[in-house]
């Protein structure tokens, strides 16, 4: 018999997460189960109700800390990204990941417990990837702030848009389909700022 060794609270709240994360990837949101999780990770309901209390403030927790490292992606990709077309192919990326059914942020960011959050954070985080857009479009494409606003506006809801057509048909090449998404806004904004 296999001697059980502690965790510390942080490895074991990490632990109990991972645990989460691998149900809702493997098998849908509706199976991650405080049972389920504690189960998977050998340990007691009653344990896993210590660290998270319910199994919505599970979803919660585990929608933000796969968001944090989310963001942390996407930043490293921003920071790599040599020009203007480079950094709207990240955001499309990033849009075609949020909204993967692969992924347990994909599956998380529907479910109605964790709206409120997904809401507050992408308030924030929008906001700050606004920024880089615009400080990124006004180098490349000068225009007036009524250009500006429009052109992101409408590049975002084509990403988001492509992104969601690719969720709902996985079955499709999603790297084709990034390019042309970003072939797509590329060209609306040259037409619209010149």
């Amino acid at each position: 018999m296999s001697e059980r060794r502690r965790l510390s609270p942080a490895n074991r709240r990490d632990q109990l997460l991972d645990v989460a994360r691998d149900i809702v990837e493997a098998f849908g949101v509706g199976a991650c189960t405080v049972d389920a999780v504690s189960q998977e990770a050998g340990v007691t309901p009653q344990l896993v109700h210590k660290y998270f209390g319910t199994r919505s403030s599970l979803l919660q927790e585990l929608f933000c800390r796969e968001d944090d490292r989310y963001q942390d992606i996407v930043r490293v990709a921003l920071a790599g990204a040599n020009d203007f077309e480079d950094i709207v192919r990240v955001f499309v990326t990033a849009n075609f990941d949020q909204l993967s059914s692969a992924t347990a942020i994909g599956q998380l960011r529907v479910v109605p417990e964790v709206a409120a959050i997904r809401d507050e954070r992408r308030q924030a985080g929008g906001r700050s990837a606004e920024r880089v857009l615009i400080r990124a479009l006004a180098a490349e494409h000068p225009a007036t702030s009524e250009a500006t606003e429009l052109v992101l506006r409408l590049g975002s809801a084509a990403s988001i848009e492509a992104g969601n057509i690719a969720a709902q048909r996985p079955d499709r090449d999603r790297d084709r389909d990034i390019e042309r998404t970003v072939r797509f806004i590329l060209a609306g904004i040259r037409e619209l700022v010149g």
